[in-house]
């Protein structure tokens, strides 16, 4: 996308200037075929979501295989030891806590990339504003330079004048 918009920036600087008020005449073919190519890149920035969703829900699954093998570790072992209730406590009280740990962990990790593709989403809305804006200014610009040199002639002298 990074390209995408250094491609536009390209665009407005080897713009031609029009002598009068600083406007640009940037080329409408390079300009609309600009946005379609930033139209198209919108699908990787999903694809980005989605690969940092699945790394989530990846890591997710993780802590939760962890927490069910110290669940069974622990149940061996109180199963070895039936006459040490204490260790039996012990040992479910710490799967539980490794469990609440991992489920907080998980929540958290899930909480931060929701955010960050949120953000991106964000991000990507303010550039294509901004880009949808620059060319809204550009096009009001084209139609008032194009008012503007029009030229007539006086139907007397035959003299071109601008309207």
């Amino acid at each position: 996308m990074q390209a995408l918009i250094d491609e536009l920036e390209e665009l407005v600087q080897t713009a031609n200037k029009m002598p009068l008020g600083g406007k640009l005449l940037i080329d409408e073919a390079a300009l609309r075929n600009l946005v379609k190519k930033m139209r198209a890149a919108l699908p990787d920035e999903l694809r980005v979501g989605q690969r940092i969703s699945g790394e989530r829900d990846r890591i997710l699954a993780e802590a939760r295989a962890q927490a069910q093998r110290i669940v069974e570790e622990a149940r061996a072992q109180s199963a070895a030891h039936l006459d040490e209730q204490s260790i039996i406590q012990t040992a479910r009280q710490r799967a539980r806590e490794i469990q609440q740990e991992a489920e907080k962990a998980a929540a958290e990790l899930r909480s931060e990339a929701d955010q960050y593709v949120l953000n991106q989403f964000v991000a990507l809305e303010a550039r294509l504003v901004r880009v949808l804006r620059e060319v809204q200014a550009a096009q009001s610009v084209a139609s008032l330079d194009s008012a503007e040199h029009r030229a007539t002639s006086d139907p007397v002298t035959g003299q071109q004048f601008q309207i």
